[in-house]
């Protein structure tokens, strides 16, 4: 394990941008809260220093990808050597009917790109796409918050948080060797 107070080991996660949130008005928050629970598992590995922001990795609330200039201005804000950004890109539901139409089956999917950058370098090193699925009863509830237990009580949000934890995991290895 390496010291997590190390200025070389520390992260910070910002908000996420929701490309669709007409797809995403059953889910509490899931802009700072998808964030906050990578936060969350990245903590428990001890490996890291993190930090979240609420806000947009950007100046003028654009997904556009950063400048190395405002990249290095964010590191030296924030004291830390890596910026993780992302945006949840779907969350359709799908329906699929079953046996001559007289039911239907619903499938939800949740994707999320995952952009981890070296600030103090202004690079790019790694981009993924996460994906997962839930069947069945694939409503989360407002009434819900976001990685509560009831949350995570619902077939979506249980995907919703084993994308996050796949996001937490990914970042480790990523950041591992490094």
């Amino acid at each position: 394990m390496f010291p997590a107070r190390d200025a070389d080991r520390s992260v910070l996660l910002t908000g996420f941008a929701v490309n669709k949130p007409a797809q995403l008005s059953d889910v509490d928050d899931i802009a700072q809260g998808f964030p906050r629970e990578v936060a969350r598992v990245l903590e428990q590995s001890q490996q890291f220093g993190v930090r979240t922001i609420p806000d947009l990795l950007s100046l003028d609330w654009q997904i556009n990808p950063p400048t190395p200039g405002f990249l290095a201005q964010v590191a030296k804000n924030f004291d830390v050597r890596y910026v993780i950004s992302g945006d949840i890109r779907n969350a359709g539901i799908r329906n699929t009917p079953v046996l001559f139409g007289l039911w239907i089956k619903k499938t939800r999917a949740i994707e999320v790109d995952l952009n981890v950058f070296d600030a103090k370098a202004g690079v790019l090193v790694a981009k993924y796409r996460l994906t997962g699925t839930a069947e069945g009863d694939v409503m989360v509830g407002r009434q819900h918050v976001f990685a509560g237990e009831g949350f995570a009580a619902t077939g979506y949000g249980k995907a919703i948080l084993d994308v996050a934890q796949k996001a937490a995991q990914s970042i480790t290895v990523q950041l591992a060797p490094r």
